[in-house]
């Protein structure tokens, strides 16, 4: 079986990372990584890497957002699950944001949990 390989846009340098360690060594993942929007479209519309999942913040530099509609408007991406990872809550954020994709809530200091539901949801769309 090809290793599942998963883009993560995050701009918290400390949770990508250890995001990132998590997926790759607990879970066996190979990951891409961007620390903010612009980095990864530039990232994806440049190499276009083959990628089976996106965990997307929504508050950053080009946020999430834009992320997802680019995914979701290229052939090659526009089937892959799209999870958004964020402080937010749903209430805050229009709900056409979420249509699609998954939503986690950071939980500041606890960010434990969030990723153990990432991982989760991983398994669950890609295993």
């Amino acid at each position: 079986m090809d290793k599942k390989t998963i883009l993560i846009v995050e701009d918290d340098n400390e949770l990508r990372e250890a995001l990132k360690a998590i997926l790759e060594a607990g879970c066996g993942y190979e990951v891409f990584d961007a620390s903010n929007g612009k980095n990864a479209i530039a990232l994806l519309s440049t190499k276009k890497p083959h990628i089976d999942a996106a965990i997307l913040d929504m508050v950053m530099v080009g946020h999430g957002g834009t992320v997802r509609d680019y995914l979701k408007e290229n052939p090659q991406y526009e089937q892959i699950p799209i999870i958004f990872h964020t402080g937010l809550t749903k209430e805050q954020f229009d709900n056409k944001v979420l249509e699609g994709a998954h939503y986690v809530h950071k939980e500041f200091g606890k960010q434990t949990g969030s990723i153990a539901k990432i991982v989760e949801l991983l398994k669950e769309f890609l295993d």
